[in-house]
């Protein structure tokens, strides 16, 4: 991806965000609708219609040579650019409860499905009190504001050496018990955050340092994380900033894919929370063989 591409497509999301918010706003866009995505979770109208957005508007762009999206089952083949996997509305269950929702996106130089080696851009829109863009790029992640639809300011962005948060998703009778014991040593010493989007946890993660799960669980013995469009990119993001990512058995960017929607458990956090989770499952694993 050259300079100019990644220009070209920064820009072009930074412009979507204020009918991303429009959509937000319009109330007749807070419920359900009668259909589920690939991956058997309720579509609300504002998953469908900001998907739309998103895909009228990056598909036709020279660098997008096809759009896969966590809300269509298959990948549309655009032209030859690179292929762009997309959640359009992560957390879009918080809309009701008026809190955090965000967009997730990937950018990979090979046909989906694909490595998470394979990204060469990741992007996150966070819709807080302010819209911003992080953007990780050859080796560098950048915070933007978008002020109606440009760029205003930017940051660098590096993960803090500290244990500030944590926050595990699902309930704890769901875990496994490696996962339970570790919660329980975690929790002394770090402040509890989880906000029911991974876009918002990944935010207080970035500035605030610590760990963030998405475990298996017996009701999702895959983890309820999608690796294309959720878990690649956000984890290419962590790594980026001097954090690591983490299946609890290594890094979600080395797992070839069987499949677009395919799921799996992961951890984002400090390069040592990170070896701390990995060596407690290890060791917990071996104490039960």
């Amino acid at each position: 991806m050259t300079l100019t591409d990644v220009r070209t497509l920064l820009d072009e999301l930074a412009a979507i965000t204020p009918a991303v918010r429009t959509e937000l706003r319009s109330a007749a866009n807070q419920g359900k609708t009668a259909t589920e995505n690939s991956s058997g979770d309720d579509q609300s109208v504002a998953d469908l219609a900001i998907n739309r957005l998103f895909r009228e508007q990056l598909s036709p762009l020279n660098a997008v040579g096809a759009f896969a999206s966590e809300e269509c089952e298959s990948v549309e083949e655009t032209g030859e650019g690179y292929s762009v996997a997309i959640d359009p509305l992560d957390g879009s269950s918080n809309l009701q409860s008026n809190n955090t929702v965000g967009t997730v996106i990937g950018v990979y130089d090979a046909p989906l499905p694909a490595s998470g080696r394979n990204l060469i851009a990741s992007v996150v829109l966070l819709y807080g009190p302010i819209t911003t863009m992080t953007a990780a790029v050859d080796g560098t992640v950048t915070r933007y504001t978008i002020d109606c639809g440009d760029i205003v300011d930017s940051s660098s962005v590096t993960i803090p050496d500290a244990k500030q948060v944590c926050g595990f998703a699902g309930t704890t009778s769901e875990w496994s018990a490696p996962v339970r014991s570790f919660w329980r040593e975690l929790t002394d010493g770090c402040k509890l955050r989880y906000t029911g989007a991974m876009v918002g946890d990944i935010a207080h993660l970035l500035v605030d340092g610590g760990l963030l799960g998405y475990p298996e669980r017996t009701s999702s013995p895959g983890g309820d994380l999608r690796l294309q469009y959720e878990v690649n990119p956000i984890a290419h993001h962590v790594e980026t900033a001097g954090g690591r990512s983490s299946t609890g058995r290594g890094s979600p960017l080395d797992i070839q894919p069987d499949g677009l929607h395919q799921h799996v458990p992961a951890y984002f956090g400090t390069p040592a929370a990170i070896d701390a989770l990995e060596a407690h499952i290890e060791s917990a694993n071996q104490t039960e063989k």
